[in-house]
């Protein structure tokens, strides 16, 4: 079947890639064999507009038939990075080849060296793409915490109960000063206690603001541990798609000085649980570090993929 690229070309192509990535999920047996559409959205609305600021016109590709049906789209998410998501049903070696030359003539990045550098991301089992990637002069980065493990659990099956933990207390973030604390609390659990990026995330909200715009968000899926003094301790966002009935949780951390309590799987798998009453069936993270990828074996269970990266530098 004849396929046709082109450029991402606005609002109505958002939303139409939703529709895309939802059927591929369902068609790929709920596997991140593709984006989740929260991943899409996350991006979207916060990751992108606050972070990396791509512009979708010039970095977004769509692959359609000629009844206008999208076949496959690729996408960076951060800058020199390339992640195809692909309806089975189109699949090819020859739309494979094309998306990765796409990639090297579009979405590579110049090096200290002046060099062009690109990241394809792949599953780990996809042999045929790992073929192309080879033929073509890519090789798999092999660096520590360069892959990311897909975590999924199915929520059919029973669920430990949440932790009590004494002087702490997981509920579903409130609104007004507490979003500020959020904030705050956000940039010490992913910035190693600094307090200076904590302070900057609280003095300007707005990247929050984003997050809570984008279509899946919900405060009740907001999961905060709450200390005694008031402090957000650690926290977990999680998106229910209720088209799939899967979820995604993005983004997890612990404030440094609260860690090591077993807050991190308080707070995900009272999302879990919350989940679970909603006819979720299944939930996933992403992990890269080892101290994440521990957390989320052990909530999570071992049920898992693999996403990597294969680099290439011309």
């Amino acid at each position: 079947m004849k396929l046709t690229m082109r450029s991402y070309n606005g609002n109505d192509d958002y939303w139409r890639i939703r529709k895309f990535l939802r059927e591929v999920f369902l068609l790929n047996d709920r596997r991140e064999l593709s984006w989740h559409v929260a991943r899409w959205d996350y991006w979207i609305w916060f990751a992108n507009p606050d972070i990396e600021k791509i512009s979708l016109k010039e970095n977004v590709f769509i692959w359609e038939t000629e009844a206008g049906q999208i076949a496959a789209v690729l996408n960076p998410e951060g800058h020199g990075h390339a992640f195809p998501q692909i309806h089975p049903d189109f699949r090819t070696s020859k739309l494979d080849e094309e998306m990765i030359t796409v990639a090297e003539e579009r979405l590579s990045t110049t090096d200290n060296d002046g060099h062009q550098k690109l990241n394809f991301w792949i599953d780990s089992n996809d042999k045929s793409f790992q073929e192309i990637l080879t033929r073509r002069g890519f090789h798999r980065v092999e660096l520590p915490e360069s892959q990311e493990v897909q975590h999924r659990r199915s929520l059919d099956e029973p669920l430990p109960d949440v932790p009590l933990i004494s002087g702490y207390t997981i509920r579903s973030q409130g609104a007004g000063l507490e979003l500020l604390e959020r904030c705050y609390a956000s940039g010490l659990g992913f910035h190693n206690d600094d307090v200076h990026v904590a302070r900057d995330n609280r003095d300007h909200p707005d990247w929050y603001h984003h997050i809570q715009t984008a279509p899946l968000y919900r405060r009740d899926l907001d999961i905060v541990a709450v200390a005694a003094d008031g402090s957000i301790a650690s926290f977990c966002t999680i998106w229910f798609d209720d088209v799939t009935r899967t979820a995604y949780i993005e983004p997890v951390a612990t404030v440094p000085a609260h860690q090591r309590k077993g807050l991190g799987k308080a707070v995900i798998l009272e999302g879990l649980h919350r989940l679970k009453r909603m006819g979720c069936k299944v939930a996933f993270v992403g992990g890269y570090s080892q101290p994440a990828n521990a957390l989320y074996f052990l909530v999570m269970g071992t049920d898992h993929d693999i996403s990597e990266p294969w680099e290439k530098i011309f």
